[in-house]
């Protein structure tokens, strides 16, 4: 399954991202409504919203649609996973940010983890392997987030 989000679900396009799901979110710009329904249309994915206008186009236009309801991210998930059967578990092969895959950093990359001011120097020591996105740079590694993260994916599942 392939999404898109308008910008005021960028925090869910980030979570769907964090559960290895393909979603594009478009940022602001000029004929935004039209550029997302282009792109659902083109690219053939589901169109997430919480503008009803938008939702009525796409829906004349044939496009795959879901209205979101919630305000809350966590209910944004559950609804997600009602309607879409999503897996509520966290993966690490999509970048959050720009939604490129990312891949295992190699311990002769480890210069390309150094280098990042965000990477605290004492996991460069401690064997912690790292994933990077070849698009954009970031890195990520399963730190306290990671573990912050798997306990909402838990309580997401009950």
């Amino acid at each position: 399954m392939k999404f898109i989000t308008d910008r005021m679900l960028g925090r869910l396009a980030r979570w769907l991202r964090l559960f290895g799901y393909d979603t594009l979110e478009i940022k602001k710009q000029e004929n935004e409504d039209d550029a997302l329904l282009e792109l659902a249309e083109n690219e053939v994915r589901i169109l997430v919203s919480r503008d009803r206008v938008l939702v009525r186009k796409a829906i004349k236009r044939g496009i795959r649609t879901y209205l979101v309801q919630s305000s809350g991210i966590m209910e944004q998930l559950k609804e997600m996973q009602g309607e879409f059967g999503i897996s509520i578990e966290p993966q690490l092969d999509r970048c959050t940010l720009c939604n490129s895959v990312i891949r295992k950093v190699k311990s002769e990359e480890m210069e390309l983890v150094s280098a990042k001011d965000y990477v605290y120097p004492d996991r460069l020591g401690e064997g912690t392997e790292f994933w990077l996105c070849d698009k954009c740079g970031q890195v990520y590694w399963q730190g306290k987030h990671w573990v912050n993260i798997m306990e909402r994916a838990e309580r997401l599942k009950k």
